[in-house]
């Protein structure tokens, strides 16, 4: 046990432990069963590294309580806590580190002297650590960044003089920063870790690969990857090798590469199913499923998407489980399957309201709009048509103002040409069903405000060979958000967004003289931004210039 933790006033035993900081210690037999389950953790053999801690944990439990036992148990518990995520067993490591925050936060009051507080402080500090990882993997975005936070204060409350604990929160960051596709800030930061925290290089260089083979820089991702892999094999760290192949497999299928990318992510695939690593075993299925789909092979793509979407719901990957279902919807519905589609799509949307993912939900409302249009044009609706219009419209054109104004908040052009297809795509649906309603006030009110909106797509960038069946969740893709004014519309948006501007969306166009009168598509807007949580307009106005004869 750490002998100093209720110790503090022995100056004689305070000078002894400082020299000794560097060599904390439980004793037998811990300290040689947490190098063995270390050991274990790097082969990787994750039920055997479990195996050791239970039995270490379980001898924990049967000694008296005190503060170190705690302290102790907390250890334990942090380190399976990890393991089970690795392992993906999401569930598993919310118990555990949950009861190990209890634990340890528990004692903070307790005298300690200087060798007991730095263990307590790294302990708690790889806690958080673990639950920011837990957070970020669940989708929980926001609650992950009030943990990093909290670790970051609690880092400046003591010597980190190797820097490895803070290569590990700068790691983290470059994570958190990546789930939510903020690639110019992860990459920034990355980059400067490299130098800052060499300990952390084969990690940091494994997340420059990712994110260069997300911004379409395919022979810098490689690089990274290669220099990564070696780096992993001088550490004799498999897993973090076998994670560098599924990432070389993702880079391929951004590249468009799909033999290559097949090829990877089926050798990928066999790895994490004979290690039990079932996230990253339904990732590598989303990712085929998506391929067999822009091959035609819609019996393998539905196969492959119901594995990915139970294994994903499993270990409670619930947004990852959602986009799985969605990717479902979208086959169900090329190959005229209403009634799964709409199952599936609705599964999917209920997870997105739930964790806030309002753009998902516009996706999905979008998808359900077309299953309108589609029966509009195979039933006779009679004199009803104008009502099914009417309803069709309601969900469509909400739905995509909102895809179109998610594009004003990213940071990067790669991130807006994943979403202008859908946004595209979006526009046209509403444009037929406005037509088809001959409501000539709509269509020029809809007409006036893309024409006011801001011109997002000076060059575009074809994506039709792409197989990626829908583009990253918006919430991913926020340019941080520091309170900044909006800026620039119009044809400077482009030039705005390069250089990481926030870009304002389009004005309010007044449709009418007087004071306080109608603006172009009034009802639609605030349905929009009630339903999904989201600017459309911004607050300016300007008039409707009719055209002089």
């Amino acid at each position: 046990m750490p002998e100093d933790l209720e110790d503090p006033q022995d100056p004689k035993a305070a000078a002894e432990q400082e020299e000794q900081a560097a060599e904390l210690s439980y004793g037998e037999p811990f300290d040689s069963g947490f190098a063995l389950a270390e050991r274990h953790q790097f082969t990787p053999d994750l039920p055997a590294a479990l195996a050791v801690y239970g039995e270490l944990l379980a001898l924990a439990e049967s000694f008296e309580d005190s503060p170190d036992v705690r302290l102790l148990r907390g250890h334990l518990l942090s380190d399976i806590g990890t393991v089970q995520l690795a392992a993906t067993d999401l569930p598993g490591a919310a118990l555990s580190i949950g009861r190990s925050l209890d634990l340890v936060r528990g004692i903070a009051s307790v005298p300690m002297g200087p060798n007991g507080r730095r263990l307590w402080q790294e302990i708690l500090l790889k806690t958080l650590l673990a639950r920011v990882e837990l957070l970020r993997r669940t989708g929980q975005f926001d609650e992950a960044q009030e943990a990093m936070d909290e670790a970051t204060a609690l880092l400046s409350e003591f010597d980190d003089l190797e820097g490895l604990r803070t290569a590990e929160i700068g790691l983290s960051r470059v994570h958190l920063l990546m789930d939510r596709s903020a690639w110019g800030a992860a990459e920034e930061l990355a980059t400067a870790l490299l130098t800052d925290a060499p300990l952390a290089e084969p990690y940091l260089l494994d997340c420059l690969g990712v994110v260069c083979a997300s911004t379409v820089r395919f022979e810098q991702a490689e690089d990274y990857f290669a220099r990564a892999e070696e780096a992993y094999l001088t550490l004799g760290h498999h897993a973090g090798r076998q994670q560098v192949l599924s990432h070389r497999a993702y880079a391929a299928l951004q590249a468009g590469h799909l033999d290559r990318a097949e090829e990877l992510y089926a050798e990928a695939a066999e790895i994490f199913e004979r290690q039990g690593q079932a996230e990253d075993l339904a990732v590598c299925e989303q990712a085929r499923a998506a391929i067999a789909a822009h091959r035609g092979d819609a019996a393998g793509a539905a196969a492959l998407t119901a594995s990915s979407l139970a294994r994903f719901q499993r270990v409670g990957a619930a947004i990852a489980a959602a986009d799985t279902m969605l990717m479902g919807a979208r086959h169900a519905y090329e190959r005229g399957d209403i009634d799964e589609m709409k199952r599936l799509a609705q599964g999917a949307r209920d997870v997105y309201q739930e964790r806030g993912v309002y753009e998902r939900c516009a996706q999905v409302d979008l998808m359900l709009a077309r299953t309108l249009e589609d029966n509009l044009n195979r039933t006779d609706h009679g004199v009803h048509e104008r009502t099914s219009l009417a309803d069709a419209l309601s969900l469509a054109l909400p739905a995509a103002l909102t895809l179109e104004a998610a594009r004003y908040d990213f940071a990067t052009a790669h991130a807006r040409s994943q979403w202008l297809q859908l946004a595209d795509e979006a526009m046209q649906l509403v444009f037929r069903l406005a037509l088809r309603s001959n409501d000539q006030g709509l269509i020029f009110e809809l007409v006036e405000h893309r024409c006011a909106g801001a011109s997002l797509a000076l060059s575009r960038t074809s994506t039709a060979d792409k197989a990626a069946v829908f583009p990253d969740a918006a919430m991913k893709t926020y340019a941080p958000d520091d309170g900044a004014p909006l800026t620039l519309g119009g044809i400077a948006a482009e030039a705005a967004a390069s250089v990481g501007l926030r870009v304002a969306p389009p004005p309010k166009i007044v449709m009418s003289a007087e004071a306080g009168g109608r603006t172009a598509l009034q009802e639609y807007v605030q349905a929009a931004e009630f339903r999904y949580h989201r600017r459309i307009v911004s607050e300016e106005e300007v008039p409707f210039c009719p055209p002089t004869i």
